[in-house]
This record gives structure tokens, sequence and C-alpha cells, in this order.
């Protein structure tokens, strides 16, 4: 009889015991729902790591059109810093199209390649001397520049580097010229500054 009594308590010693090592359902299931989120966000990570791999890697598909504007640009950052008429070396940050002073030359006496002369002086000293040719006379008895653009400081610049006094500049501006500044070669040319300096030069 003590026997029977002693096996039903181990009998439910091992239940109890049983019973106190199983987990309640709502535990497990509270487990199961974390670590499924946890491998929805792995996947969810890996797929966010593929995608910017897949866009660093690959081209856009992206059609790029280049237009001429574009295409001067590239070229002019290739090429050498432009020098403009004070003698600085420009900058990225300049604006070669407002340093270099365009301007036309014209021969008004008729002396052959005298146009040509003080074209090349010019260009020398930095501006863009864009035609040289004959005036529609040859009577002019001094040298004259004239203001053609929206800068009269252009103008005036440019005699100076004549030899010109800077008084002696007209204003006429002609935006139809497309050009800054025009001068028309006279009689006085031997006595300019710039006529001394082309003949000791050897030009």
């Amino acid at each position: 009889m003590a026997r029977s009594i002693r096996s039903k308590r181990t009998l439910a010693t091992q239940r109890s015991t049983f019973i106190s090592t199983r987990r309640p359902w709502s535990k497990r299931r509270r487990e199961f729902q974390h670590w499924l989120f946890n491998l929805t966000l792995g996947v969810m990570a890996l797929l966010v790591v593929g995608f910017i791999i897949s866009a660093l890697t690959t081209r856009s598909g992206v059609e790029v059109t280049l237009t001429r504007e574009d295409l001067a640009d590239r070229a002019r950052l290739l090429t050498a810093p432009a020098v403009n008429v004070a003698g600085k070396v420009s900058g990225p940050a300049d604006d070669v199209a407002e340093d270099r002073i365009e301007l036309e030359v014209l021969n008004g006496i008729g002396v052959s390649g005298l146009a040509n002369q003080f074209t090349d002086y010019l260009r020398a000293q930095g501006y863009d001397v864009i035609r040289y040719t004959n005036a529609q006379r040859y009577d002019y008895p001094r040298t004259l520049v004239i203001n053609r653009g929206a800068d009269f400081a252009h103008a005036q610049q440019v005699a100076r580097s004549l030899g010109l006094e800077t008084s002696a500049v007209e204003n006429m501006p002609d935006p139809s010229l497309q050009l800054d500044v025009t001068v028309v070669l006279g009689h006085d040319y031997v006595t300019l500054t710039s006529y001394r300096e082309m003949m000791s030069s050897g030009r």
C-alpha cells in the first residue's frame, strides 16, 4: 500500500514538473512572431542594399543631349586660360566674353597693310579683332576710336592701348555691328605710341 502511494506521488511530481517546464502557447506564439519580424526586416534590408548597388553599378538609360553651348564651354575649359587686356590670366570664374573686347580695325588712309599691322598689335595686347579692312574713304586726318557697344569704358581702354587720349573717343553705339569698338586709322598713326612700339619691335 505504501509502495502504491509512493508511485502515485512520483507520477504526480513528474507531471507537475513536466507541466511547469512547458512554455505556455501564447509565449511561444510571441517568440515566433518576433522571429518572423526579425526575418522580414533582414530580407527588406537585403533588398534595399541590392537596389542601391544596382543603381550605382548600372546606367540610368537617360539620353543626354549636348547643345552647342555645352560643347563650347567644355572646349573652353580644355584650352589654355585666356589672357585679358590687362595681362592677367583669367581664372575659371572669369567670363571670357567680358575680358576680351571685340573690335574692328579700318584703314582710313589707304596705306597698304596698315590695318593688318595694327590688328596684329591689338591681338598681341589681348583684344579680339574680329575683322580688319579698308574704310569707305581714305581722308581721315586722325585716328578714331568709336564705341559701338554698351560699355563706353571698352573704347577708352582701346584708345589707351593705341596711345590716344580717352577724350578723343566717340560714342556711336551700333548693336547691328555685333562688336564693342571700331578703330579707324588716320594720317596721325605715325605719332601713336603703339606704332612706335611696332616699329621698335620689328612688326
